[in-house]
């Protein structure tokens, strides 16, 4: 019986090529789209989940609710939260405290940036980092010139990974300095939050920006803190409720002449700390993961993916059951024949269903070619690592064979359903009709152009909001522009390469600054505000065209200049300026070392937007900096000289500070970069609105084929009445065009929503006008045309002869 089914199955497929063909493409694009997402979703929820006390493991986070009521949260501790916790609760086992930079290497002559992390001795007691070589990993970060590298480093560096006793040569903040390794531990994993080169003590040798640290600060925040909650004798660990509770109690023992003075200067405001699940941090937005950890995602990628994919998969599943009741009359008369013999409604289910099973699994394969070439192009859209090994996992494996019965399910439990049960006597006397059938797969067919529509009009909304970023005026000049980075304590030879790139062929312009707007404290009126602030040089301003719109600007040669003289933008004196006084001349304070100084606003500048357009401008506050204050260096290019201009730019940083890697980004780029996600969305939604249509093309195409093959003999009356091709052409198409039409109607207002709601996470965007709607519906429109066209053009120049003596 079995193989009686496979030999019907396989001569069907083969005698219906076409339809078979598009079947088989339709299933394996949608089956393709879903194995994508299913590897997307399966790397993000495997984070940090292969350390074997992580469900022990904790992050320290702090919530703030400010005198404003504002909620400020972050996961950002200083140096006291660990030992303290550790400390006063039997609830904590251990702590391990962890920050990351990237830090200069020297190998023979050349300068490399890796990435090092400071931890505390703890750090192979609570993660389970696969330790290689050295002796007791307790001990291998007791020494200050101590270090652990990884077995990738051990190899870029000595081609070996018998390192220990060896020396790296790492820039100690100015000049290189050699440390003995002592250890190596296997490189990090691609799916965890802690990647690192090289580890190095954190206590013993602190990170090079808090050389000033204070171990009793409760305020500063420049590292992660990670606890390891106790486990009772049955592998049951501490409840993190009830130790928050004995952590607040803490807290507010031992910060409470800390939190009083800030109380004091800020105003009423309530911090609390919580526990932060090691393996919720990937994916948990709240909480940013920083300082040194792997940015994180959010699970509302997987969930828009996964839905996109489910969409894409539903049409594939939709065009199957179209195309199989399109060639349903065809295998009438073999449904009559097998039920007056005997069969039973069961086996005639069983045998459509295995149909469908089998043409699944001969679309399963070129799916997986397709998956196999295209990854790679899409590890690059979704920022991802994966590998084709991935698609071995037995656990991916088991979902891909889940995943197919699925898909026979839900494309051929319903065709086979209604041919299973046809009446064997209306068959065989030829009065068997499907059309009360046609309802459901024109319903279907609204249902795929409404998909797909709404993906179109994501996608022109996307391209359109892309192209708004690209072109907008952000208050500033980006064109032409290069910054390059000036290591730390290298500031001051970064002055002697600006200096020695004046009027070089191919440079028009230098200037510096420090490397980006830092949040701080002033005060007005002795009242606490928050505002950005830089460090400029007197070039900087006319470098990208901000103009002083009152007062003047900042000059080196006026000593007050470089010492109390600052600039203002407008936001900062629409928010915090007296409105009673002019601008000019108000005093605004700083404080340093517990004592405020008095810095005096000598010009406002206009706006300029250095951040994403999601955000308003914020105020800015600019200072005249010291070299070594200022750790970027900006040239501007003649754009007939590019090439010529970068190349002196590279030899004067060369020549000036050596062993330094040569590190330059163009303005625009740097500016992009904060929508590097809209990018990848828009390239996504894109791929997938492109695969809707197609889809949608075939499923119109699979019911054309049906509503022909019903309507036959009425076309070939038609024709010998002396109906024209052009009439009977319209008369096949208007239908169909109508059920686009609704879709249309029914897909614009989603589209318009779900465009707007989107477009509302911008300060600045572009207006959503009745063209790009329409533009996208006569697109639509125009691919449903052609596919309708082309059958009802075939079918009306059709011999009507033949089609009368088919019946």
């Amino acid at each position: 019986m079995l193989t009686n089914y496979l030999k019907i199955a396989w001569r069907n497929l083969i005698r219906n090529w076409s339809l078979s063909t598009i079947n088989i493409v339709g299933l394996s694009a949608g089956l393709a789209a879903v194995m994508f997402i299913m590897l997307f979703v399966q790397d993000e929820v495997s984070f940090d989940r292969f350390h074997k006390q992580g469900d022990q493991l904790y992050r320290v986070v702090l919530d703030t609710k400010t005198a404003t009521g504002n909620e400020v949260v972050t996961g950002a501790t200083g140096l006291p939260q660990g030992p303290a916790f550790k400390a006063d609760l039997p609830e904590v086992a251990d702590f391990c405290r962890v920050k990351g930079y990237e830090m200069l290497f020297r190998h023979k002559n050349e300068g490399i940036y890796q990435q090092v992390m400071y931890v505390d001795t703890s750090f192979f007691r609570l993660f389970s980092f696969e330790l290689l070589a050295g002796s007791d990993a307790r001990t291998l970060l007791n020494d200050p010139g101590n270090v652990v590298v990884t077995d990738e480093i051990a190899l870029k560096y000595f081609g070996t990974t018998n390192v220990l006793n060896r020396f790296m040569t790492i820039d100690a903040g100015g000049s290189f300095e050699n440390y003995r390794i002592t250890g190596v531990v296997k490189a990090p994993p691609m799916n965890s939050s802690i990647r690192f080169d090289v580890l190095r003590p954190f206590v013993a040798s602190l990170p090079p920006d808090r050389k000033d640290w204070n171990e009793n600060d409760w305020s500063d925040g420049f590292l992660n803190t990670f606890i390891l909650l106790r486990a009772d004798r049955n592998g049951v660990s501490a409840n993190p409720a009830i130790v928050e509770g004995k952590i607040a109690d803490v807290f507010n023992s031992r910060a409470s002449e800390q939190l009083a003075k800030l109380k004091s200067e800020y105003g009423p405001f309530s911090s609390t700390y919580h526990l932060q699940p090691f393996t919720n941090m990937h994916l948990n937005e709240r909480y940013e993961l920083s300082n040194g950890l792997m940015r994180g995602s959010s699970s509302v990628y997987s969930y828009v993916l996964s839905g996109i994919a489910g969409l894409i998969l539903l049409l594939a599943c939709i065009n199957f059951i179209n195309l199989t009741l399109a060639r349903s009359l065809r295998r009438t008369k073999e449904i009559g024949i097998r039920k007056a013999t005997g069969s039973t409604r069961a086996q005639l289910i069983g045998q459509f269903v295995g149909e469908t099973f089998l043409l699944t699994l001969l679309a399963f394969v070129p799916a997986i070619f397709l998956v196999y070439s295209l990854l790679p192009q899409f590890s690059t859209l979704a920022n991802k690592a994966l590998q084709i090994s991935f698609l071995l996992n037995p656990q991916t494996l088991g979902l891909f064979g889940g995943l197919i019965i699925l898909v026979t399910l839900l494309a051929g439990f319903y065709p086979a359903l209604v041919l299973s049960g046809v009446n064997p006597t209306n068959v065989l006397y030829g009065r068997v009709r499907l059309a009360s059938r046609n309802t459901l797969s024109k319903s279907l067919l609204i249902l795929q152009f409404v998909i797909a529509i709404v993906l179109l009009i994501g996608t022109a909304v996307l391209h359109g909001q892309f192209n708004y970023i690209q072109t907008a005026n952000v208050g500033y000049e980006r064109a032409n522009r290069v910054r390059i980075y000036v290591p730390w304590g290298r500031e001051k030879q970064g002055e002697l390469v600006k200096q020695s790139l004046r009027s070089r062929p191919g440079i028009e312009s230098v200037a510096r600054k420090s490397g980006g707007h830092r949040s701080g404290t002033f005060y007005i009126r002795n009242k606490p505000v928050k505002s950005a602030s830089e460090y400029i040089d007197d070039q900087y301003l006319s470098f990208v065209n901000v103009p002083v719109l009152a007062g003047r600007g900042l000059n080196h040669v006026n000593p007050a200049d470089s010492i109390s003289n600052i600039l203002v933008n407008e936001t900062f004196v629409k928010q915090f300026l007296s409105a009673d006084q002019p601008a000019i001349g108000q005093i605004v304070q700083r404080e340093e070392n517990s004592v405020k100084h008095d810095l005096t606003v000598v010009g406002i500048v206009r706006d300029y937007q250095y951040r994403s357009l999601r955000d308003k401008p914020e105020p800015v506050l600019l200072q005249l900096g010291k070299p070594e204050q200022m750790n970027q260096l900006y040239v501007k290019l003649n754009p007939n000289q590019t090439t010529a201009g970068l190349q002196t730019i590279e030899s004067q940083f060369r020549k000036l500070i050596p062993y330094q890697p040569f590190d330059y980004h163009f303005m625009e780029d740097d500016r992009l970069e904060s929508y590097a996600d809209d990018a990848r969305w828009k390239e996504l939604v894109t791929d997938a609105a492109l695969l809707a249509v197609l889809i949608a093309g075939l499923g119109l195409f699979g019911l054309v084929s049906l509503m022909i093959e019903q309507r036959t003999k009425e076309i070939g009356i038609r024709k010998v009445l002396g109906a024209t091709t052009l009439e009977i052409t319209r008369l096949l198409s208007l239908n169909f065009l109508k059920l686009v039409l609704i879709a249309f109607l029914i897909a614009t207002p989603i589209g318009w929503y779900a465009a707007r709601n989107w477009l509302d996470t911008f300060v600045y965007r572009m207006d959503l006008s009745g063209w790009l709607f329409g533009l996208v519906g006569l697109s639509v429109l125009s691919v449903a045309l052609l596919t309708v066209s082309f059958q009802s053009i075939k079918a009306a120049l059709m011999n009507p002869v033949k089609s009368l003596r088919s019946e």
